[in-house]
Order: C-alpha cells, then sequence, then structure tokens
C-alpha cells in the first residue's frame, strides 16, 4: 500500500500535471485497465477522513441483510401486510430488496450484459457521451464535473434519462446494437414497479392515493433517470470511493447490482455492507419521500466503495416528481404537535446545489431543513 513517499508523490504528480494540462477526460476504466496504474493518481485520493476503514477486497465478510420483501402481494389479499412491511422498511431502514418485483430475471440479465458491453467498447466510441453538462440528457463520465471536481471518484458512468421515452431513446448510444431495446423495455418494467412500490410506501403513510401519485405527476409525467455504474478493479481501494457518502434526491431508487459487492449504508453511524442477493433489486427511498413523510421516513445515506480483485457493475433507476413540480410536507402529516420540518423544494433548487459544491460535501435536505421548534 503506497502511503505518500516523496517518489511515489513525484509519479503521481507528474502523471496528473499532464491530465490537468490536457484538460481531457480520462476515463477510470482506461487508467485500471489500459495505462494500469499501480497508483492512484493524487486526484483520486479521498481525505483521510473520507476514505473506507479499511481495505475492501472480495470476499469481505458482509455485515448485513436488508428486509425482503415479496412484493407479489401487493395485488391480492395479503396487500395490507406487504403494504405495512414496506412501511416498517421505509421508516426502520430506508433501504429494503424485493423479490417476485415483476421484472424478469432474463431482462435483469440483459440489461447488466448491454451494460457491460457498453464499458467494454473502444474508449473514443464511450467518450462520444463525454460532457462536463450535469443537465445534459446523455452524459458519460466519472465523478460529477471532470473539469470541476478537486477529488474524482474511481468509477465510470453512462447516465440518460428514459422520460419521455419516446424523445429519449433516440439520444441513447447505438452502441452495442440492442442497448436502446433492452434498455428501453427494462426502463418501462421499472417504472411500473416503481409506481407500484410508491403506491405502497404513500399507503403506509395513510395518504390518499390520487392525490400523491396520480394528481402530482409521479405516474404518469414523473422523470426517470438511469445511471449504469462501473467500478474497475483498485490498485489502492483503501484510499478512494467509487461513490462518495449521499443520499438519493427524488422518490425511489432501484438498484440492480452484480453479486460482487461494494454498496455500502450507514446504520448508527457506521458504515455496513449490503449482501446482494440473487434475484432481488434493492430499494430505496429518496429525500422526496422523507419530506412528504415529514421525517417519519428516512433517506439514508450510503455509498459505493471499491476492491482490488475485481470490477463491480451495476444499474440504478432514480424516478422522482416531474421536474417542475413542488414537494414538501404532506399537510395530513403535520399539526400543531408535528409542525413541518422541511421547507417546500423543488428540481432546480437542488440541482443549484449540487452544481455549487462538490457533491460529497454537505446534505440536500440540510438545507432546506427548518429549525427544530
Amino acid at each position: 500500500m503506497a502511503t505518500g513517499s516523496s517518489s511515489s508523490n513525484s509519479r503521481r504528480d507528474d502523471y496528473d500535471e499532464k491530465t490537468k494540462n490536457s484538460l481531457k477526460f480520462t476515463s477510470v476504466k482506461h487508467l485500471a485497465e489500459v495505462v494500469g496504474v499501480k497508483e492512484l493518481p493524487s486526484n483520486y485520493i479521498f481525505p483521510v477522513g473520507e476514505r473506507p476503514n479499511a481495505n475492501v477486497t472480495v470476499g469481505t465478510p458482509l455485515q448485513y441483510d436488508l428486509p425482503v420483501i415479496d412484493i407479489s402481494g401487493l395485488e391480492g389479499p395479503h396487500r395490507l401486510q406487504v403494504v405495512s412491511a414496506i412501511g416498517r422498511a421505509c421508516q426502520e431502514n430506508g433501504f429494503f430488496q424485493v423479490i417476485n418485483h415483476g421484472v424478469e430475471d432474463s431482462l435483469i440479465s440483459e440489461v447488466m450484459r448491454v451494460a457491460s458491453e457498453f464499458f467494454q467498447l473502444p474508449t473514443e466510441e464511450r467518450d462520444k457521451f463525454v460532457s462536463g453538462d450535469t443537465m445534459k440528457a446523455v452524459r458519460y463520465g466519472s465523478s460529477l464535473n471532470h473539469m470541476r471536481d478537486r477529488v474524482f471518484c474511481w468509477r465510470d458512468f453512462l447516465k440518460h434519462y428514459c422520460h419521455p421515452l419516446d424523445k429519449m431513446l433516440r439520444l441513447w448510444p447505438s452502441n452495442p446494437s440492442d442497448y436502446r431495446s433492452v434498455v428501453s423495455s427494462y426502463s418501462k418494467d421499472v417504472r411500473r414497479l416503481c409506481v407500484r412500490i410508491m403506491s405502497a410506501v404513500v399507503e403506509s403513510l395513510g395518504l390518499p392515493h390520487n392525490k400523491y401519485v396520480v394528481e402530482n405527476g409521479f405516474s404518469d409525467e414523473g422523470s426517470q433517470v438511469m445511471v449504469l455504474n462501473y467500478y474497475p478493479a483498485c490498485p489502492e481501494p483503501e484510499l478512494t470511493l467509487g461513490i462518495p457518502p449521499h443520499s438519493d434526491y427524488g422518490c425511489l431508487t432501484i438498484l440492480c447490482q452484480d453479486l460482487i459487492g461494494g454498496f455500502q449504508v450507514l446504520r448508527q453511524g457506521q458504515w455496513e455492507a449490503i449482501r446482494p442477493l440473487p434475484n432481488s433489486l434493492t430499494i430505496n427511498i429518496g429525500d422526496h419521500i422523507e419530506v412528504l413523510s415529514n421525517g417519519r421516513y428516512k433517506s439514508v445515506m450510503h455509498r459505493a466503495v471499491v476492491n482490488s480483485e475485481k470490477p463491480r457493475m451495476s444499474v440504478a433507476a432514480f424516478m422522482s416528481l416531474p421536474f417542475e413540480a413542488n414537494i414538501g410536507p404532506a399537510p395530513e402529516l403535520t399539526d400543531e404537535h408535528h409542525p413541518p420540518i422541511y421547507r417546500d423544494t423543488n428540481f432546480a433548487e437542488f440541482m443549484d446545489l449540487l452544481t455549487s459544491k462538490e457533491y460529497r460535501e454537505g446534505s440536500f435536505l440540510d438545507s432546506i431543513r427548518l429549525n427544530a421548534p
């Protein structure tokens, strides 16, 4: 493990200076698998207090099993039990895993396959989608903004909007040749799943379905973004992160991941690794739900760590209210004894915060939290 010797720093700085002078995006995959760096360039090394607690390797004991909920019961006589289980998971964990979710295992395998094939494309093919514009409909990168961030993440990602699908589809990669057909099918199924889970979350809070799933635009006009993540094997995983700690803006995130492991949640002040469960999807509630529930349900901090042995992949689907919609605590959940914890907010305010500072600095929820009574 490199700890900062003068020769190590010199090699790091030589590489960093060349990168800065070129002002050209360099993917992490290129660094790891083409250049074959044996040490992290200094701009990938996180401050000491933000690094993983220990070396992370494939086979590290996984510490935490999320609640597993069979949601096939949402359509049937056991709906109330399933809704109750989802409500408990949102209140106690902020995360849960779902099985019998309606997304075919074969489709999940296919979306992971085309994602892998995209990241295996030649550098120049992937770089067609590189942009520093965080609002671009399709964007390939590594950190939030490679032209501005001081510390980069050890991952590559492809992010694109999925709604409205008929307008966004033509902007997506056409290579691999079946990327659009596979990912669009997955996007449709995941959207339907999000609406089913959102309906259950709203019901578990005792809120009216039409008002908080239909009339607010979530079911028909809600924004939908998909992010494909590739985390190459890392020469010094103890010094960096794949994704720094954050909570998810929006309502729901649906995560599909391989079985390598590396996804961690913050529980009671400790980072705990989540055990990947075959044929399941991981659900977490986002900031919108914490705001809507007036703090009853928690949008939990999480991060991705990397390892020195194997690359890891995941596909995350984020669903939110329409971009122009406001979100605030549900009036049905506030009174003189339970005053609003958060003020109303919207996507534009979130983007202003996101583009004004590094992603790992602070929390969006902190920025809209009202003074405690």
